[in-house]
């Protein structure tokens, strides 16, 4: 069933104020150096940018947006969630191609959820690399619980996963292979 809807700016709007930009959480972020060297090494990268105070990949601009770094009590957890979206970003058809990015996917169905899962592998991998994995192991075990279970735990999928992880974390760290 097909519903339109009227959409406006808020700046159309009498008698509304906009939302108060968050709060910095983490006034005096100090970046993680070999954590920068990964994100700012990766070939061909996407354009990263901090316009919303939520992350996500958009494959159509190729943009990851990120929150600000001072929206994170620490650290290690932007270079997590940063690791995280670039992981997605290997998957458009100018990287490694995972998936076409015209293709429609739904928030938990089996491909989004398989897309997830090697994501959060993906940055853990990274985050390994960067020497922050202790700081992130518990966060990122629960968000890959999270998705393993709406994968059934199929040990074949998590296999594949782990080797498009493992692909898409080469990528961002600049390692190339002959096939």
């Amino acid at each position: 069933m097909l519903r339109f809807y009227s959409v406006f700016n808020i700046a159309q709007i009498d008698g509304i104020d906009a939302p108060d930009a968050p709060e910095p959480v983490n006034a005096n972020f100090e970046p993680i150096a070999e954590a920068e060297r990964i994100m700012l090494g990766m070939p061909k990268p996407p354009l990263i940018v901090h316009g919303e105070p939520r992350a996500f990949y958009r494959p159509a601009a190729d943009t990851v947006n990120l929150p600000r770094p001072d929206l994170f009590a620490e650290p290690e957890e932007y270079y997590s969630t940063a690791f995280h979206e670039l992981t997605h970003a290997t998957g458009h058809e100018s990287r490694l191609n995972r998936r076409p990015s015209s293709e429609i996917r739904f928030f938990g169905d089996r491909e989004y959820s398989q897309e997830e899962l090697v994501a959060e592998m993906g940055a853990a991998f990274l985050c390994g690399q960067a020497g922050i994995a202790q700081a992130t192991i518990v966060n990122s075990a629960a968000y890959i619980q999270g998705w393993l279970s709406v994968l059934k735990g199929s040990p074949k999928l998590v296999v594949h996963a782990a080797a498009q992880a493992q692909r898409a974390a080469d990528y961002i760290l600049g390692r190339t292979f002959e096939e």
